[in-house]
C-alpha cells in the first residue's frame, strides 16, 4: 500500500468514527422501556399483588418478558392490596413513572409513585425503594 493510499484510508476511518460517535444512542436509553410497556408492567404487578400472588418474578404473556417488582411492603410485610388506580403518567423524567393510588384494608388511600426500568426483565420500583436501592432522590431528577 502506498503512503497516499494509507493516509486516505486513515482519514476515511477517522471520518467514519467521528460521524458515528455523534449519532450513537445514549447507552442508558437502551434500558428504558416504552411508556406503554412500563404502564403494562405496573398494572400487571399491582394486579398480581391484589390477587394475592406471592412476591417474586412475574410472567407477563402480553409483554413476553419477566417483571421484577421492588416494593418492600409486598415483600416484607406481605400486605394485602385491596385496590389500586393509576392516576397519571409522570412525564419529563428519565424513567417512566406513574402516580398510583393504593388502598390497603383498614387504611386510608395513599398515593405512591412507581417507576420502571429495564427491558428484560422489566423492573417495577416503588419510588422510595428505588431511592434506597440506588441512593438517589428521583424527585430532583429532571
Amino acid at each position: 500500500m502506498t503512503q497516499p493510499r494509507l493516509i486516505l484510508d486513515l482519514r476515511c476511518l477517522l471520518l467514519m468514527f467521528l460521524l458515528n460517535s455523534g449519532c450513537a444512542p445514549d447507552p442508558v436509553q437502551r434500558f428504558v422501556p416504552t411508556p406503554t410497556d412500563a404502564r403494562q408492567a405496573v398494572e400487571t404487578a399491582l394486579s398480581n399483588w391484589k390477587s394475592g400472588t406471592k412476591h417474586g418474578t412475574i410472567s407477563s404473556p402480553s409483554l413476553k418478558v419477566k417483571i421484577d417488582v421492588y416494593d418492600a411492603r409486598w415483600h416484607d410485610e406481605k400486605k394485602k392490596l385491596e385496590s389500586y388506580r393509576i392516576v397519571k403518567e409522570i412525564t419529563g423524567k428519565p424513567l417512566p413513572q406513574f402516580e398510583i393510588q393504593l388502598k390497603f384494608p383498614g387504611k386510608p388511600e395513599e398515593t405512591t409513585i412507581y417507576l420502571v426500568n429495564g427491558i428484560d426483565p422489566l423492573q417495577v420500583y416503588r419510588e422510595s425503594d428505588y431511592n434506597k436501592a440506588y441512593g438517589v432522590e428521583t424527585k430532583g431528577i429532571k
